[in-house]
This record gives structure tokens, sequence and C-alpha cells, in this order.
């Protein structure tokens, strides 16, 4: 799920790099964070730490069955839909908001069942993800 969501926004950011060329430096360090953040998830599933107890697994799955259900997974999934959906470049820096934005809600549900070590890596991935957001606010401002 992780791993699907950040490849996703990798095809996003690249997308939208060559949709505006004018701003293809920031898009592709988005899409190259991105990029990292999949394999750094990649390494997690391969690491076979172990995880959280019963009870706050049973939470956090709770958690992630709401989002799923909302949409919020799925929504995700879909960079190319999203890039090809805005029609100007403000309308790509909303949809990128709320993809940052509905990326840190997953990160924080699955990070909840993570064992100590893996929990400060996905940490460390929301913190990337909080300042993509904080870098497309002000960008979103100037358009």
């Amino acid at each position: 799920m992780a791993i699907a969501a950040e490849e996703s926004a990798k095809t996003f950011y690249s997308a939208l790099s060559r949709r505006f060329p004018e701003h293809s430096a920031f898009f592709n360090q988005l899409a190259g964070d991105e990029e990292q953040h999949a394999k750094t998830y990649r390494g997690l599933l391969s690491g076979g730490e172990t995880y959280s107890s019963g009870e706050e697994r049973t939470l956090a799955d709770r958690y992630i069955q709401a989002l799923e259900t909302s949409g919020l997974v799925s929504s995700l999934r879909k960079g190319a839909e999203r890039a090809g959906e805005a029609a100007d470049l403000k309308s790509a820096m909303q949809a990128a908001v709320q993809m940052e934005k509905d990326t840190v809600l997953l990160y924080h549900s699955i990070a909840m069942v993570a064992g100590r070590e893996d929990r400060l890596k996905i940490y460390g991935i929301i913190d990337v993800e909080l300042s993509h957001l904080a870098k497309i606010e002000r960008l979103l401002k100037t358009v």
C-alpha cells in the first residue's frame, strides 16, 4: 500500500514536471524523494522486525480499513490520473496538497504497528512528506 502510494506520487510529480517545464526541477526533486521512499518501504518489508502488540495492530488495522473505505488509499494510487486531470498549475498544486496530506495520514496509521526502528524510518518519511506539503503550499501561493 505505501509502496504503491509512493510510486504513484513519483508518477504524478514526473508528469507535472513534463507539463510545467518552468517548475521541472521542483517536481523532479519531489519525484526523486518519492522514489527513495518507495525503496525505504521495500526495505522495511524485507526487514522482518517485530511489530507492535496485537491490540495496537487491531487498532491500526481499523484505521487503515477506514482510510480504504473512505477512498483515501485508492486515491493515492491514481497519480497519473490526478496529473492528467489538473487543468493548470494551481489545480495541480491543489491536488498535490491533498495527496501529501492523505499520505501523512496513511503513514501515521502504518507507523502505529511498526517496530521501533521501522517506526523511526516511517517518521523520517513523514517529515519529508510534510516538507513537500510546505513547499507545495509556498508555490501555490504564487499562482
